[in-house]
């Protein structure tokens, strides 16, 4: 049952598309950690619709009903739902990001130094494999959760420059790797620079007023 049919692609020039988000890179380069909240807001709802349209379109074509109006309505709920619960699960999300981070250091640490030390098989892989991958990744992990701001910084300034770039390149076609690449470091230090900086303001205001009123 398909009870909408919007092909975007055949009504929007792309060239309208990636000045968008181009734009959109910049703007998360410079000022994503103000908008990591509704970001993960906005990526819970998306899959969240997309998964249950797709369940619910089974579901009915199953039992050989169709309703537009509950298929819609359904898979809004839904998208909510995730929504919602993506930014109940927001310090969970940062415990994973850490951990990747964490885990990938280990994973480069056992395979320069300690791939060849056995201490024993679990799961296809030696003991040291994986104390190498869990015990960074736990450490990365727990640091992530209380420095859930500076991991917004580094993020947001390193994923908005490869967004503008690569809608840059896409729109004209042009490519090189050392302009390219320094740019990407240029954006990535400046947006750095530029968000810590607000960040620490933001954060001496705070603590200020604390002092002087005595409230948190």
């Amino acid at each position: 049952m398909e009870c909408f049919d919007l092909k975007i692609t055949n009504n929007v020039d792309t060239n309208l598309i990636y000045p968008l988000t181009c734009a959109a890179g910049l703007i998360i380069t410079y000022f994503g950690n103000r908008f990591v909240k509704p970001t993960i807001f906005c990526l819970g709802t998306i899959l969240s619709v997309g998964s249950s349209y797709k369940l619910i379109d089974f579901i009915m074509d199953h039992f050989k009903y169709q309703n537009c109006l509950v298929h819609a309505g359904g898979s809004l709920l839904s998208g909510l739902s995730g929504g919602f619960l993506l930014l109940k699960l927001y310090k969970f999300s940062y415990f994973v990001i850490g951990f990747t981070c964490g885990g990938s250091f280990g994973y480069l640490i056992w395979n320069l130094l300690c791939k060849n030390i056995h201490l024993g098989i679990i799961y296809l892989y030696d003991n040291m494999f994986w104390i190498c991958i869990f015990i960074p990744g736990l450490i990365s992990g727990v640091i992530s959760i209380f420095k859930e701001k500076e991991i917004s910084l580094l993020t947001t300034s390193f994923i908005g420059p490869a967004l503008s770039l690569y809608s840059f390149h896409l729109l004209s076609n042009y490519y090189n790797l050392y302009l390219y690449s320094g740019l990407y470091i240029l954006l990535s230090l400046s947006g750095l620079f530029i968000q810590y900086r607000r960040y620490k303001i933001v954060k001496e205001l705070k603590d200020f007023d604390i002092q002087y009123t005595g409230k948190k």
